[in-house]
Order: structure tokens, then sequence, then C-alpha cells
């Protein structure tokens, strides 16, 4: 029996709070769609996991209707915070292709990403901002994501 850590990390992220300063640009959905663990002793295991995502923003914003793949690792500690950093690629409908990787902080509630730049009309991508999970829904997690200038 496969026992999935990832979905309840992340319903621990939805119990903290945290408030976005920067503008909501759109929003999110990411289905988990594997991940192993290793036991790191004292109560602390490591996460290895991928997911499918999705992103949303206003019709018009070339971040609306991306979707991919991340990967990434999670630490879940002792006290059951934890914190995740990865890497993400998407494409939209014309093909071209997004790369970002996020982070986030042990404990916190809101992570960080940063663009990497991409092919087509994301080559020179580099913006950064914030994503927060707002709800979790067995393997699919959803939600909003922002950042000062990075909704066009």
């Amino acid at each position: 029996m496969k026992h999935s850590l990832l979905p309840a990390a992340f319903c621990l992220l939805l119990c903290t709070g945290a408030l976005a300063k920067d503008p909501t640009c759109g929003e999110y959905t990411s289905v988990d769609t594997g991940e192993s663990v290793v036991d790191m002793g004292n109560k602390t295991v490591f996460m290895h996991f991928r997911s499918s995502t999705q992103m949303n923003a206003p019709q018009g914003s070339k971040f609306n209707n991306l979707s991919g793949q991340c990967t990434g690792g999670a630490v879940v500690y002792p006290d059951k915070s934890i914190e995740a950093e990865g890497l993400c690629a998407v494409e939209d409908t014309d093909g071209d292709v997004l790369t970002y990787a996020f982070t986030q902080a042990r404990g916190e509630m809101e992570g960080r990403y940063a663009r990497k730049g991409g092919t087509g009309k994301f080559a020179n991508s580099r913006e950064s901002g914030w994503f927060r999970p707002v709800k979790l829904d067995g393997e699919v997690t959803r939600g909003n994501w922002g950042g000062k200038n990075a909704c066009n």
C-alpha cells in the first residue's frame, strides 16, 4: 500500500498563515504523479516528488493556459513542518516552453518562484514572485500565484 506524504505535507502548509504582498496573477492546479520517500532518521524524511501542473492567468496574458511537469524534493521534519524546492517546465498552446524554479521555506505557507527563461516568447522571462496553495483535494493541490511585474 502506497502511503503518500505529499498531500499531508501540503495540508500542513494550508494551516499556517501568510498573505501575498504582490498582485495575484492567476491560479494553478498541481496533481501528484509520483513520489519516493527516504527515511532520514530522527523522524525526518526526504521526499522526491513529481507533479503535473496547469497555470492559468487572465485572457491575453502569455502565462495563461500553460501545462507541464514539475519535480523536486521536500524535507518533512518531526514537527511536520516542511521545506521544498524544485524545477518546472510548462508549455503553452503555441509550443513555447517556460522553465522556473520554486522554493518553499520551512514552516512557510507561501513559496517563491523564479523564472529561468525558456523558448519563444518565454526566452527572456526572468520574473519572480510567490505561490500559495489554497485547497487540497487528495493528490490535487490548487493555489494562487503572482508577483510584481509577473502577470503579463
